[in-house]
């Protein structure tokens, strides 16, 4: 069963072709440089810029692939969420190919393909518990089968990776800021800034607003004094507060759900805190099953949304 997936949801347009569950390609391009200079992504340039690298990328996936496209049993595209302009270019190039060879199209999630993106070098054991960090989500799921997710738990405003990304942009740090505060943070003195931590309430919902603003506002009123502000320790003392809670939440999750298989998933699983966060939990409570995910598996790709197409129609 060979599967052509495609991946379009932000700036990163990728295809990936798997045949059963091994990956024969996975190609992305991405677009980290282009929006760089604006601080953040540009939805309307990250649309162009899919309209121009598509046709090589599949080329190249065909390619390396050693595939002709009529040989592909199925296609899958990532349907939702993501820019609006970004998904209706995945969209339509999954379209037209299905209509060219005559083959079935699934419409599939971006999180769901995250999640599952972690178990293309893994395999799950149910049920599933996924720590789900990105620059657009923060939640808890619980999966039963590709075919049945859970969400026990969401982020109410900000996301850890927008957070990250913001804070980043006014310590003056380059896009994206969130690799960067990971880096430095390594290095640094986590209780050198009091920075609030969010209360561990009875609720697996996440908040990062506060956080944010409070990191902001103690950032410019140094600035005002002319005091100067230890990059490392800043980053240390910010990654403390914003994994901190993920750590309390998940372990609340691990010990009600009981989970068989502990992992984490999106492009801030690829964060040194809270990988170590995931594994130390894994090891904490005896769940055998735990793991992180390669960190190429980490960013948005195709394979990962390839590799939940194929669990799905395994499992229909």
């Amino acid at each position: 069963m060979k599967i052509l997936a495609i991946e379009s949801s932000c700036d990163e347009f990728s295809v990936s072709i798997i045949d059963n569950h091994q990956i024969l390609t996975n190609i992305i391009s991405s677009q980290i440089k282009d929006h760089q200079v604006f601080g953040g992504v540009v939805p309307e340039l990250a649309a162009r810029l899919h309209v121009q690298n598509l046709n090589w990328v599949l080329q190249a996936a065909l390619k390396q692939a050693n595939l002709e496209i009529e040989q592909i049993d199925y296609l899958a595209y990532t349907e939702k969420p993501g820019l609006i302009g970004s998904l209706i270019i995945g969209k339509l190039v999954a379209e037209t190919i299905s209509l060219y060879i005559n083959k079935p199209i699934l419409a599939l999630d971006h999180i769901q393909g995250h999640i599952y993106g972690a178990s293309i070098d893994h395999e799950f054991i149910y049920p599933v518990l996924a720590m789900v960090v990105s620059g657009g989500h923060t939640q808890i799921m619980l999966v039963n089968s590709a075919n049945d997710f859970q969400v026990i738990g969401s982020t109410t405003d900000d996301a850890i990776g927008e957070c990250y990304d913001k804070v980043a942009r006014v310590l003056g740090l380059a896009y994206p800021g969130g690799p960067i505060i990971d880096k430095l943070a390594q290095q640094g003195n986590k209780n050198a800034y009091q920075l609030p931590i969010a209360k561990n309430d009875h609720s697996y919902d996440f908040s990062y607003s506060g956080l944010k603003t409070a990191c902001i506002n103690l950032i410019h009123n140094l600035k005002q004094k002319n005091q100067t502000i230890n990059l490392k320790d800043f980053a240390a003392s910010f990654q403390f507060a914003a994994t901190s809670i993920v750590e309390k939440k998940l372990e609340r999750a691990i010990l009600e759900f009981k989970p068989k298989t502990l992992t984490v998933a999106g492009g801030v699983s690829a964060n040194s805190q809270i990988r170590k966060i995931v594994l130390d939990l894994g090891k904490k409570h005896n769940i055998k099953n735990t793991f992180v995910p390669k960190i190429s598996y980490c960013t948005d790709n195709a394979a990962m949304i390839a590799k939940l197409a194929y669990e799905k129609l395994l499992n229909k």
